[in-house]
């Protein structure tokens, strides 16, 4: 972990720098750039720029602010003007940090846990089917209207006028069946009826922008309803199997029944004790790092009772790996509507999976500044040990009550967090809103599970007609 060669320090500056290019410049402008309507790329260039134009005012302007506060309560030099960026950088990515990875320490044990019960997966599956179902009818619906506005459109823009050119690049993104109606329409002038609508290039530009999202999505709800029908099927055959006396003729069929009813749920619970303590050890080291004399914190406490390097580079590997699995286990699981969703099966969009990729390039620094500190391998907590990373992160003093406050106390946070993810108080008041999330107790969620069960039903008795049909 220590180092002091220069090696070190060009490679994390290289790392540093580098993704802080991505976090503020690169990956904003990039989603900018995909969410945009334009129909040129130049358009969608200018849109970017003066989006993120208004993202980088605004932080410019808290950042004058800070830079005013150290200024008035102490010089400054290059050198801290340097570390002051990093600074707040780090600080901003240390917030995002613990309330992702406050959620992944809970989340990733139970996930493990649940999915060691084919009945209780199953009937998360069902409510999945249902709000998928949902999901899929809402999409069908939203691309009609918009399908209705765009033909609507097409008959009111001529053959001459010099926004036709716009209007047909719109009806190529429309789907087939719809393009084919839509390029079939006689254009004329229709002048009837027009003297209340004005169509614009911006106009163009918002609709052409709604045309791609709403293909996207409903795309997108189509695979997923598909894939989560396939996998709520296949759940009810193991299900039932699991309940029956199973006998194949097969020896391989012999074999998979046992690895996937027995095997497969003793792993999986062995896996999430496993997770759960490694959890717990990070949330207790997380709340009492600050505390220098005694050492409370396990993971230094295990850093410095092993005596071999090797040991000490494994144990080190195995929490920092585990700590940026639950936080991108976070990252993975977030929805935000349909504006950020990781949705499987390759049906990401361009805006989500840029979003993400922001995220994760925020949290490299961050992820190991806050590692050292459990480990007491930080020049706050042991002032003999200095790293090529400490060297280039910098001294937190600059902002004092960033140093003695905040990168202190934050961490406490982590369990409140956690405590919320346990009993479920976010997926509650969701249910609660009216939004459609599983919670295992509630009426309207068993609702949405008993009609799960319905379509699978349905879908089930729908592809063995097929089958007969077809003599597969």
């Amino acid at each position: 972990v220590v180092s002091t060669q220069s090696t070190g320090e060009v490679f994390w500056n290289i790392v540093f720098w580098s993704s802080q290019l991505l976090t503020w410049v690169i990956l904003p402008l990039l989603s900018s750039y995909v969410a945009a309507g334009e129909f040129t790329i130049s358009g969608k260039v200018k849109t970017a720029l003066i989006e993120n134009a208004v993202i980088y005012g605004t932080l410019g302007i808290l950042f004058g602010i800070l830079l005013i506060y150290v200024v008035a309560s102490k010089h400054l030099d290059k050198g801290a003007i340097k570390v002051l960026c990093i600074t707040a950088s780090n600080t901003w990515g240390l917030l995002v940090l613990i309330f992702l990875m406050g959620y992944g320490l809970v989340q990733v044990p139970r996930a493990c846990w649940e999915r060691s019960s084919y009945s209780d997966l199953l009937t998360q599956k069902r409510f999945d089917v249902s709000k998928i179902k949902i999901e899929l009818e809402e999409a069908q619906e939203k691309l009609s209207q918009i399908v209705e506005e765009v033909r609507h459109i097409n008959r009111l823009v001529s053959r001459s006028n010099e926004l036709r050119r716009f209007v047909d690049i719109i009806i190529e993104k429309c789907p087939s069946l719809e393009h084919e109606d839509l390029a079939n329409v006689n254009y004329d002038d229709y002048a009837n009826g027009r003297e209340d609508v004005t169509i614009s290039r911006s106009s163009l530009v918002s609709v052409h922008g709604k045309v791609i999202s709403a293909h996207t999505n409903m795309h997108r709800c189509q695979v997923l309803w598909d894939i989560t029908v396939s996998d709520g099927l296949d759940l009810e055959d193991w299900v039932l199997m699991k309940n029956k006396e199973y006998r194949s003729e097969s020896t391989l069929g012999l074999i998979q029944y046992y690895i996937r009813i027995f095997i497969i749920p003793i792993l999986l619970k062995a896996i999430a004790v496993l997770f759960a303590l490694i959890s717990i050890v990070i949330i207790w080291s997380e709340m009492v790092f600050s505390v220098k004399h005694p050492t409370l914190t396990i993971c230094a406490l295990l850093v410095d009772f092993v005596k071999s390097p090797a040991i000490i580079v494994v144990v080190c590997i195995t929490f920092i790996s585990y700590m940026c699995l639950c936080a991108y286990y976070t990252i993975f699981k977030l929805r935000l509507f349909n504006l950020y969703y990781m949705a499987p099966a390759q049906q990401t969009d361009d805006y989500s999976l840029l979003f993400s990729a922001t995220v994760l390039s925020r949290l490299t620094s961050p992820l190991s500044l806050n590692f050292l500190a459990l480990v007491h391998q930080d020049t706050r907590f042991n002032p003999d040990v200095q790293t090529a990373f400490a060297t280039i992160m910098g001294s937190f003093e600059v902002i004092p009550f960033i140093a003695q406050g905040f990168n202190v106390y934050y961490p406490i946070l982590i369990a409140l967090i956690g405590i919320a993810t346990l009993l479920k108080i976010g997926t509650r008041c969701m249910a609660f809103l009216g939004f459609q999330t599983f919670v295992q107790d509630d009426e309207i969620s068993m609702d949405y599970v008993e009609e799960g069960k319905q379509l699978l039903n349905r879908e089930r008795r729908s592809r063995e007609r097929v089958e007969v049909e077809t003599g597969t």
